[in-house]
């Protein structure tokens, strides 16, 4: 029987991302309320993408805010200062504060925000 190699070493652990650092994550849970976060940074060759992702919600209801950036006419350490800055910074105003440092030193960016239905959470909430 011929053994079959696994190329670990091939694999791209960032998927589609030149780099990706997590700036924080946590849960949080109050009595009967409850949540989990995810922000993160990543550069996926062309923009830098700084998202918020807040989830396992009680509202059964996933939020995202995000940040794209384009890389173009940004200095080659941007990435790892933007992950300094914002790690830097409490998360109930990480987002505005990012947004108005990027007005300030007049770097374009677009903004966007999506909210979806954790159909699992709904399902296990009426069971």
């Amino acid at each position: 029987m011929k053994q079959l190699k696994l190329g670990f070493n091939e694999i791209n652990l960032l998927g589609d991302y030149e780099a990706a650092e997590v700036i924080d994550e946590g849960k949080f849970k109050y009595k009967t309320m409850h949540h989990s976060w995810s922000d993160t940074l990543s550069d996926d060759g062309k923009k830098l993408i700084y998202h918020e992702y807040t989830y396992d919600t009680d509202q059964c209801m996933d939020f995202e805010n995000w940040v794209h950036i384009n890389k173009k006419g940004l200095d080659r350490a941007a990435f790892k200062w933007f992950c300094m800055y914002l790690k830097a910074i409490e998360r109930k105003d990480r987002l505005e504060k990012f947004k108005r440092l990027l007005n300030d030193v007049k770097i374009p960016f677009e903004e966007g925000d999506w909210q979806s239905i954790d159909k699992d959470c709904e399902r296990n909430k009426s069971n």
